[in-house]
């Protein structure tokens, strides 16, 4: 992995109730889509809706299960693999799947749909996925997460529900969609959240000095190796979001109704 001597321990990390929960969730969904959505109206969902979910059911799995989790406590980049893998492979995917079921499903109680559209509002999709990103990667946060295992779930929660919110606005309901109502709009949007991640990323790859000195306890690692892979961490933050939000610009400006659930 190039971070120095701390061996890199190939592995995987079976959690059975985690691994009962994935199947469960695979396996509700698979009926939701048969049956054509959740409330008493059908849709016709497509096999790509499907193929979305499962995509982000395997991947979850990957990043919480496979060596990248089994690694998270021992290098920071590995960690940071997690995270990204969360919020820009996982929240997006999700979504493609569920957002049609979730817009359309008239039985949720009123509370629920006004807390729902008050919180996938852009301004405040962004603003919160902003501050739990920033704050989880303060210094203090983070350690707690390595030295509680309670608190690494939640992270990991709310890390993937502030970019379910994230990306609500351009994948999920038509009428957050009519907020953003310019390929610019929605552009900019993308920007922004490309930007704040882009900085955070920057910060800890320039920093001159070990943020999180966990890592430096870690058998084998000295601050040298240490230091190498907090750079290599945070040049994952940096340049996959990048690349996502790349890619996310594009399909907007080329096929932006292709993403709301009109095109369900």
């Amino acid at each position: 992995m190039g971070t120095g001597s701390v061996a890199f321990v190939w592995g995987w990390e079976w959690d059975p109730p985690f691994v009962a929960a994935i199947v469960v969730a695979e396996l509700v969904y698979v009926v939701l889509w048969a049956r054509g959505g959740i409330g008493s109206r059908r849709l016709r969902l497509t096999p790509s809706r499907l193929t979305a979910f499962t995509a982000a059911m395997a991947v979850m799995a990957i990043a919480l299960l496979s060596p990248i989790a089994v690694n998270g406590e021992r290098l920071l980049s590995m960690h940071m693999v997690e995270h990204d893998l969360l919020i820009w492979v996982v929240a997006p995917l999700v979504l493609v799947g569920v957002a049609p079921m979730l817009d359309r499903a008239e039985r949720f109680p009123a509370i629920v749909r006004n807390a729902g559209g008050h919180l996938t509002r852009p301004l405040v999709a962004w603003v919160t996925s902003t501050i739990l990103l920033w704050v989880w990667h303060a210094p203090l946060a983070y350690e707690w997460t390595l030295a509680d295992e309670t608190v690494h779930h939640i992270e990991h929660l709310s890390f993937l529900g502030a970019y379910l919110l994230y990306w609500w606005p351009l994948i999920g309901s038509s009428r957050e969609m009519d907020s953003l109502r310019t390929n610019g709009a929605r552009v900019a949007y993308l920007v922004a959240g490309m930007m704040q991640s882009a900085l955070l990323g920057a910060l800890i790859t320039f920093h001159e000095s070990v943020l999180y000195t966990a890592y430096l306890h870690v058998p084998g690692a000295t601050p040298a190796s240490a230091l190498a892979d907090q750079r290599l961490a945070g040049a994952l933050m940096w340049f996959p979001g990048a690349i996502v939000f790349t890619v996310a610009a594009v399909l907007v400006i080329r096929q932006p109704a292709r993403l709301a659930t009109r095109a369900a």
